[in-house]
């Protein structure tokens, strides 16, 4: 199994992660409220005190965040991902943010640490995430997309790639 790192840990991101963690993942989680992430340690989740650290410890870095800015800040900020970002990790955006920011953080984050984006919002709420059958619009190359369903094959029904950065974004906002 992987290790994977939820950022935030709201009704969705809590979600994501214990079906994660159901499956056997290991878990690293951080959210702004340390009680949300409380709940996923009893879980059998790994409490993180950033999100530099949780990237650090993971594979696969999943963002579940309401807003570009806040997925900006989690990624760009001093302790975001790209504190610790490498090639070697995959971030992977399952937050419905803008589709425009999410290609240019893409870009910025693959040219200044080599570690690529996928954007997959996703449809099937808490109750889909917890059954693992969400419905993911992916975003990103072929390459990342098989890659990263070491963790959504855990977390999906539907899985499929829409183009590149921001398709699976532009997807969810024609959905």
């Amino acid at each position: 199994m992987s290790d994977v790192a939820v950022i935030g840990a709201g009704i969705m991101g809590s979600a994501i992660a214990t079906r994660l963690l159901s499956r056997g993942h290991r878990v690293s989680s951080f959210d702004l409220d340390p009680s949300k992430v409380s709940v996923l340690v009893g879980l059998g989740a790994t409490a993180t005190t950033s999100i530099a650290e949780a990237t650090k410890a993971s594979e696969y870095i999943i963002l579940s965040l309401n807003h570009a800015d806040i997925v900006r800040s989690a990624v760009f900020g001093e302790t975001g991902v790209s504190a610790c970002a490498t090639a070697a990790k995959l971030l992977i955006d399952m937050s419905s943010i803008d589709p425009a920011a999410t290609v240019e953080m893409a870009k910025q984050l693959e040219a200044t640490t080599g570690m690529a984006w996928l954007d997959c919002p996703l449809s099937g709420g808490q109750p889909g995430a917890l059954a693992g059958k969400l419905t993911v619009m992916a975003g990103g190359t072929g390459g990342n997309f098989e890659r990263a369903r070491a963790v959504m094959q855990d977390l999906c029904a539907n899985y499929t790639l829409m183009g590149g950065n921001g398709a699976g974004q532009t997807t969810k906002l024609v959905n």
